[in-house]
C-alpha cells in the first residue's frame, strides 16, 4: 500500500488518528500498541503473508539487541545477527540475480521480495550496531521496539530512522497543536509533490526511454527526457519523505530530514549532503568511518569512497545500472577531493553548475536505464547532433509542469516557505493554505488514475 493510494487516504489515516487520539490520555505502551497495531495492518494490506516476515525479523533483532546488550563480549553476537539480517536482504533481493549471473541456464524460482526489505534491514542493523557502541540502551520492551520497527511512517520506503532518534517519543509523547499542525502540512506537500509533479512529468521521462529502446531518441528528446526523469525521483521520494515525516509528526514523533534542496549543489560532494540523507549518514556512521575514513591517509579515504558508492549503488537493486550509478558517483567524490588539493583548478559557481548537472543527470541516466547498453544508446543520444524535439507532441502539457518544477528546484533557499514543527504561527498561513487548496487537485487526479507507484517501493 502507498501513502497516495485511495485507501490509505480514506480509510487507513483516518483509523490510525481516531484510534490514536482515543490512546492519547492512555498509558505510552497502549498508545504504541495502537500504532503497531495499524502498522501491521497497513502492511498487510500490501503485502499479505511477508507480515511474518517483518514480525519475526523485528522479533529476533529485539532478542538479538538483548543478547549484545548484556553480554560480557559483544562482537560475536553483533556478526552472528548482523550477518543473519544480511543473509536475508541478500536472499530476497539478491540471490536469483547472483544465481542467473552465475548459472544462466539454471532455473531458480522467483522469491517474491518483501515490499521495504533494504528500509527496515538497515533500520534493525542500525539498532544493533548502536547497542553495541552504547550509542543507545535497548528497548524496554519488545512492544516498544516492535513499534519502532514496523511503524508505518518509515516501514516501506523510508527514511532510514534510528532507534535513538525516536526513543525518547516512544517512551513520552503528548498532544501537540504545533506538530499536529506541521505533520498535516507536511503530508499534504508530499502528497501534491508526488501527484501534481512527479506523476505528471512521469511520462515524459518514460516516453524518452522508449524511443532509447527504439532507436528513435533525438538530442534534444534525450536532455528533456532525462530532466523530466530528475525532476521525477526528486519529488517522488521527497514527497514520499515528506508524507513519511508529516504522519510520524501526526503520531507524536520527530523524524530528521531527508532531503535538503539536492538540485542547489555545486558538487557531488554538496549533493549527496543534501540527497537521502537518511541513507548517506547510515553508509557513513556504519561504514565508511568504521572503514577508517578519511583518517588512513588519502589513497585509503579514496578507496572507502568507491567501496560505500558501490554498495550504495547496490542497495538500491540486483542490476548491474545501480552498480555503475553508485561508482559513477563514487569516481566524482574522488575526483572533487583531488581536485581540491589544487586551487587552480578551482572554478567559479557558474561552471561548477554546469558540471554538477552532467554530472547528476549522467549518473540518472544509468539509474533509469534497464541496462548498460540502453545507458549507453541514451548518453550517445544527449551528445549527439541534430534531431528533432517530438516530446511535446506526446506530452504538451506536462512540459509547463517540468518547467516549473525546475524553477523550484533552481530557487535559494532562503525564498522557500518551511514551516517549523516547533512554532508554525512563526510562519505565514499562505504555505498552509497553498498545500491544503492544491491537495484538492491531487484528490482528484488519483480519483482519475488510480495507478501512482512510488519509485522507491522497488529497493
Amino acid at each position: 500500500m502507498v501513502f497516495t493510494s485511495l485507501t490509505f487516504i480514506f480509510l487507513i489515516l483516518p483509523l490510525f488518528l481516531a484510534l490514536d487520539a482515543s490512546a492519547k490520555s492512555s498509558r505510552i505502551d497502549i498508545r504504541n500498541a495502537v500504532l503497531l497495531f495499524v502498522s501491521v495492518v497497513f502492511y498487510t494490506w500490501g503485502e499479505g503473508a511477508n507480515v511474518f516476515i517483518l514480525i519475526l525479523m523485528g522479533i529476533i533483532n529485539y532478542i538479538a539487541g538483548e543478547v549484545i546488550h548484556k553480554a560480557d563480549n559483544k562482537k560475536p553476537y553483533l556478526i552472528l545477527f548482523v550477518t543473519l539480517n544480511l543473509f536475508t536482504l541478500f536472499s530476497y533481493k539478491f540471490l536469483c540475480w547472483v544465481v542467473a549471473a552465475i548459472a544462466p541456464g539454471v532455473q531458480f524460482p522467483n522469491i517474491a521480495m518483501p515490499l521495504g526489505i533494504s528500509f527496515f534491514s538497515f533500520h534493525a542493523m542500525s539498532y544493533l550496531f548502536d547497542i553495541y557502541s552504547g550509542t543507545t540502551k535497548p528497548a524496554r520492551n519488545i512492544n516498544e521496539f516492535l513499534t519502532y520497527f514496523c511503524m508505518f511512517p518509515h516501514l516501506v520506503a523510508g527514511p532510514i530512522v534510528r532507534f535513538a532518534q525516536v526513543k525518547s517519543d516512544l517512551e513520552k509523547r503528548g498532544p501537540s497543536r504545533e506538530l499536529a499542525i506541521f505533520g498535516a502540512y507536511r503530508f499534504l506537500l508530499g502528497l501534491n509533490k508526488k501527484v501534481l509533479i512527479a506523476n505528471t512529468v512521469a511520462p515524459v521521462a518514460d516516453t524518452a526511454f522508449l524511443l532509447c529502446k527504439q532507436g528513435e531518441l533525438s538530442s534534444p528528446d534525450a536532455w528533456v527526457g532525462i530532466l523530466a526523469y530528475a525532476v521525477q525521483i526528486y519529488f517522488d521520494f521527497s514527497g514520499y519523505s515528506d508524507m513519511a515525516i508529516g504522519l510520524a509528526a501526526l503520531a507524536g514523533f520527530h523524524f530528521e530530514e531527508n532531503f535538503k534542496r539536492p538540485y542547489s549543489s555545486l558538487t557531488v560532494r554538496e549533493f549527496w549532503r543534501r540527497w537521502h540523507i537518511s541513507l548517506s549518514t547510515w553508509f557513513r556512521d556504519y561504514l565508511y568511518i568504521p572503514m577508517g575514513g578519511n583518517a588512513l591517509g588519502r589513497t585509503r579515504t579514496y578507496v572507502n569512497l568507491v567501496m560505500v558508492f558501490f554498495l550504495c549503488g547496490l542497495w538500491h537493486g540486483a542490476n548491474v545500472t545501480f552498480i555503475v550509478w553508485g561508482l559513477w558517483n563514487g569516481f566524482f567524490l574522488v575526483f572533487e577531493r583531488v581536485a581540491s588539493k589544487f586551487t587552480s583548478l578551482r572554478m567559479p559557481s557558474p561552471a561548477l553548475k554546469v558540471y554538477f548537472v552532467l554530472v547528476t543527470l549522467i549518473g540518472w541516466v544509468f539509474f533509469r536505464s534497464e541496462n548498460i547498453t540502453q545507458a549507453m544508446d541514451y548518453i550517445g543520444s544527449m551528445f549527439s547532433s541534430g534531431g528533432s524535439f517530438t516530446l511535446t507532441i506526446y506530452h504538451a502539457g506536462a512540459m509547463g509542469v517540468l518547467a516549473v518544477a525546475l524553477m523550484l528546484c533552481a530557487v535559494p533557499d532562503k525564498y522557500i516557505p518551511c514551516p517549523d514543527s516547533a512554532n508554525p504561527d512563526d510562519f505565514f498561513v499562505a504555505p498552509y493554505a497553498a498545500q491544503a487548496v492544491l491537495s484538492f487537485f491531487s484528490v482528484a487526479m488519483l480519483l482519475k488514475n488510480m495507478r501512482n507507484p512510488f519509485i522507491y517501493f522497488n529497493f
